[in-house]
């Protein structure tokens, strides 16, 4: 049996429902299942199963109340919620479902669990204005410990035996030092309870179908949280996202044929990254960190049959990565610190000699090596990144082309 089969042992779901029918709003009171009084705030979120709302309840600590929808308030998730509510998790990377809400007839209505402040990771880890909007004084060191705990929380849920299922960067609340926690806990994987939900970017490519038919693992989890490192750190490139191709994103990770090498592989001819700055972040990542991502997102496309790099190996790897950029280390260098390179990481010897600079088109900051300063002085040029001296030089063709055609 291969170490990717999907195992079915699934537990045979009771359907039947066992709630109301009734919607509920701003002041309505619930009762816990320990007979407190929930009293409901202002809706905050809504999605597929449920809505959330502030909960205030006797005790003033900070809660949220998820209610699901009436199609969603069956036997099975009132058994699963009863069953996560026995286990003893408090953990502060995860809001763990506390107690189960009834009406006053102790129908199942939704469940309580722990307020958590934060900004949602996909509201601005992709895109590096809205980064330096949301945090401006975060540096790649700030991003790399982020990474960090990414890893190192969904490793502490594997140890507590629970598999995420559903993980993707709306799942996860960050704060101003750095630290996540995971939110929406009650569809996580629980012993043969299936994540019934998924998302499609985070599929590993051996999953198919529907995503309550089977039990998932934590190398399902390794896939999806490597999916989510790479574009943290590329600030929202997709790993398989290539230079003028039409290919639909599943299909490409489908086929597992990465633009950038790691370890022994190197991309197939014609197969280059976008030229966009994410671009380049691979080349300044550590081989060790390099080859653990290459490799969890391509072992099954290439029938590599070594299992995939589970979360506290790349926290080890991510780890080292900080240790390297702090005073003494083998990246002590501003360069490795910049959210955003136009070129990929040059040798040693040349990068002690680089000279900070902005762009005056897109405002990124880069660095130039001493000969282009002197070049570009002598020349009477604005300071320009490669990326946008490569966009100019396009846009210059383009418009030959256009004036030798008429």
């Amino acid at each position: 049996m291969s170490i990717y089969t999907l195992h079915h042992r699934v537990r045979l779901l009771d359907e039947t429902f066992c709630g109301n029918g009734g919607k509920y709003s701003t002041g309505d009171v619930l009762f816990s299942d320990r007979v407190k009084r929930i009293v409901l705030g202002k809706p905050i979120a809504e999605g597929g199963e449920g809505s959330v709302f502030v909960a205030h309840s006797a005790l003033g600590s900070p809660l949220v109340a998820k209610l699901y929808h009436p199609t969603q308030r069956m036997r099975w998730r009132e058994q699963k919620l009863r069953l996560r509510c026995s286990w003893p998790i408090r953990s502060p990377c995860v809001a763990w479902s506390r107690e189960i809400l009834y009406d006053e007839l102790r129908r199942l209505v939704g469940v309580l669990m722990p307020r958590v402040d934060g900004v949602p990771l996909g509201a601005f880890a992709f895109h590096a204005e809205l980064l330096t909007n949301q945090f401006p004084s975060w540096t790649r060191y700030d991003l790399t410990r982020l990474c960090l705990n990414l890893s190192e929380s969904v490793h502490t849920l594997h140890c507590n035996g629970v598999v995420l299922g559903d993980l993707h960067p709306g799942n996860v609340m960050v704060s101003p030092d750095g630290s996540v926690c995971w939110v929406d806990a009650d569809s996580f994987q629980i012993e043969d309870y299936p994540c019934s939900v998924g998302t499609e970017r985070f599929r590993a490519p051996e999953i198919h179908g529907n995503f309550g038919g089977f039990l998932r693992t934590r190398s399902h989890d390794a896939y999806a949280l490597s999916v989510l490192l790479f574009m943290t750190l590329a600030l929202g490139l997709s790993p398989f996202a290539r230079q003028g191709s039409g290919e639909d994103m599943q299909e490409a990770a489908r086929k597992g044929v990465l633009p950038y090498p790691f370890a022994s592989y190197k991309p197939p001819p014609g197969i280059y990254p976008p030229d966009t700055p994410g671009r380049y972040v691979w080349s300044y990542l550590p081989r060790k960190l390099r080859d653990a991502l290459g490799h969890n997102l391509t072992c099954v496309q290439r029938r590599d049959l070594r299992p995939r790099a589970m979360p506290g190996y790349l926290a080890r790897c991510l780890q080292q990565y900080l240790r390297d950029m702090e005073p003494g280390g083998g990246r002590d260098h501003p360069m490795y610190r910049d959210l955003l390179y136009d070129r990929l990481c040059p040798p040693r010897s040349l990068l002690v000699q680089m000279i900070p600079n902005i762009c005056t088109d897109c405002g990124i900051l880069f660095r130039e090596a001493p000969d282009d300063v002197a070049r570009r002085l002598r020349q009477s040029r604005r300071p320009l990144c490669r990326l946008c001296i490569r966009r100019r030089s396009a846009l210059n063709q383009t418009s030959r082309n256009s004036t030798i055609n008429h």
